[in-house]
């Protein structure tokens, strides 16, 4: 793995749990009125909008990795939550994305352990253009590690952009090393199958 990237994913984490942390204050914080700037000076709007970007990219990559492997009902709800999710996504709408996301790495495994599955010329495209987008969605959160570190809740942190903003920094580290996971086994199974893998995905590995 890249060391930046590897770097990044271990920040990320790291400063993740630092937040989490950080929001035992939550309680005092959601008691008093104010906006949404954090006390590191990044707001919460920016951080979700961040974490939005890079969870499309995700979501994208697993409808075209699913579709390829001939799971298209699971791709269908990956497709439609990439394009149901925006940059004002609220906890609850981050929480449906990950829910989906989670259940496509799940049939993902099942798919790429299973030695019956055969990619015709389509198929491999697919597959090929769905490591370009995980690898840019890894990227992305990677990325947001510097932003991660500044963000902590203040008595100013309250409402819908501060509550998905916490959702973002308590889950992105679980998330990041889980989608590592997904690349790595999509690579090996690109690999075996005879399928392009592109430089974007074997950059980070």
């Amino acid at each position: 793995m890249n060391n930046w990237i590897k770097k990044g994913i271990v920040s990320v984490a790291a400063v993740c749990f630092a937040g989490v942390a950080a929001a035992q204050f939550g309680g005092l914080a959601n008691a008093l009125p104010g906006g949404s700037k954090s006390a590191g000076g990044v707001t919460a709007e920016s951080l979700v909008k961040s974490y939005v970007s890079g969870t499309k990219y995700v979501l994208a990559s697993d409808a075209k990795l699913l579709s390829a492997l001939g799971l298209k009902d699971q791709a269908a709800k990956s497709e439609l939550q990439a394009n149901n999710l925006t940059e004002g996504a609220t906890v609850g709408s981050l929480e449906d994305a990950v829910k989906v996301q989670t259940e496509s790495s799940k049939q993902l495994a099942e798919g790429f352990d299973n030695s019956k599955v055969a990619l015709d010329a389509e198929g491999k495209k697919a597959f090929t253009l769905g490591l370009v987008d995980l690898a840019k969605g890894i990227t992305s959160y990677s990325n947001m590690s510097s932003d991660v570190s500044k963000f902590t809740p203040s008595a100013t942190s309250i409402g819908g952009a501060a509550g998905a903003a916490m959702f973002v920094v308590k889950t992105l580290p679980d998330t990041s090393t889980n989608l590592m996971n997904t690349l790595k086994k999509a690579v090996a199974f690109a690999k075996e199958n005879k399928i392009e893998v592109p430089k974007e995905a074997t950059s980070l590995l």
